[in-house]
């Protein structure tokens, strides 16, 4: 209800100039994508509001994993709780727009600065290392890209081996092609070994850039210990090149799009192609 003898000329002097003042980092909308919304909360703290599914609240522990053992800038959870069926969380704010909004305004020479600088972050996360492919609360890694979900499969599992992994991956194609192809791309997976922390989302939307520099790396749900070589595969195209070599697997990565493209489009004639020059006239 307004005021009863509302003061016209307050709001005309200074609401209207105000307005026109208004700081847009104040309060706002910055993303809206199926199952996720995040607002801005002033200039320091966003507001983000996910869809619930159990387990979603380890983006809170493996963000305080993160920053026990690196020093990466990345978000503070400063609180979180669940609403029906939404997680939410404060977190502060990375002051810097998303690698995907600042491409155009970007040389080479600014991704290669940007791709050793988050390179160097990343080789200090894959100090630390785990005996199993796991996440931090003992579940399986959940990144669908590399474990695809199968039917009934709630087990935590215990990776611990090669063959560990190599049985994971292999059951998701089984069928798929002729078992003599299979079995001859899956003797050429690279070793899984050692299990290292990982980010596991490395793409534009995830990578915060400001003057062309690196400034951090959000949304770390999908975190977890990984095959050593998975954060490469699984990078953003736009700086996979500039990483540090220490980082590139490109090895593993001409094997994984082998094994994409059996799992996702096997009877695609490129994905037959594919297969034909990597494994030759197996």
């Amino acid at each position: 209800m307004p005021a009863r003898f509302p003061d016209a000329t307050f709001f005309a002097a200074s609401g209207a100039a105000n307005a026109a003042k208004a700081d847009p980092n104040t309060c706002q909308v910055l993303v809206t994508k199926p199952g996720c919304q995040v607002w801005a909360l002033g200039s320091k703290t966003i507001l983000k509001s996910k869809k619930l599914y159990p387990g979603c609240e380890i983006d809170v522990e493996n963000t305080r994993y993160v920053r026990s053992i690196c020093d990466m800038p990345i978000p503070e959870i400063l609180t979180s709780w669940t609403d029906n069926d939404r997680f939410m969380t404060i977190q502060s704010r990375i002051d810097g727009i998303e690698l995907e909004r600042a491409t155009s305004s970007l040389t080479k020479d600014n991704l290669a600065v940007i791709g050793r600088q988050l390179g160097e972050y990343l080789l200090k996360l894959r100090a630390t290392t785990d005996e199993r492919m796991r996440m931090l609360d003992g579940r399986k890694v959940i990144d669908r890209r590399l474990l695809k979900p199968l039917p009934n499969d709630n087990s935590h599992g215990n990776i611990t081996t090669d063959q560990h992994v190599r049985n994971e991956l292999e059951h998701r194609i089984a069928g798929k092609v002729e078992p003599r192809v299979i079995h001859e791309l899956m003797k050429k997976m690279p070793s899984a070994r050692p299990f290292t922390f990982s980010h596991s989302d490395l793409h534009e939307g995830n990578i915060m850039v400001k003057n062309g520099q690196f400034v951090g790396l959000i949304d770390w749900e999908l975190a977890g210990f990984y095959p050593y070589w998975w954060d490469f595969v699984n990078c953003c195209e736009l700086l996979s090149d500039y990483l540090p070599a220490e980082l590139r697997h490109d090895d593993a990565l001409e094997w994984f799009k082998v094994y994409h493209a059996i799992r996702e489009r096997p009877g695609a004639a490129e994905t037959k192609a594919l297969a034909l020059k990597y494994l030759g006239s197996t």
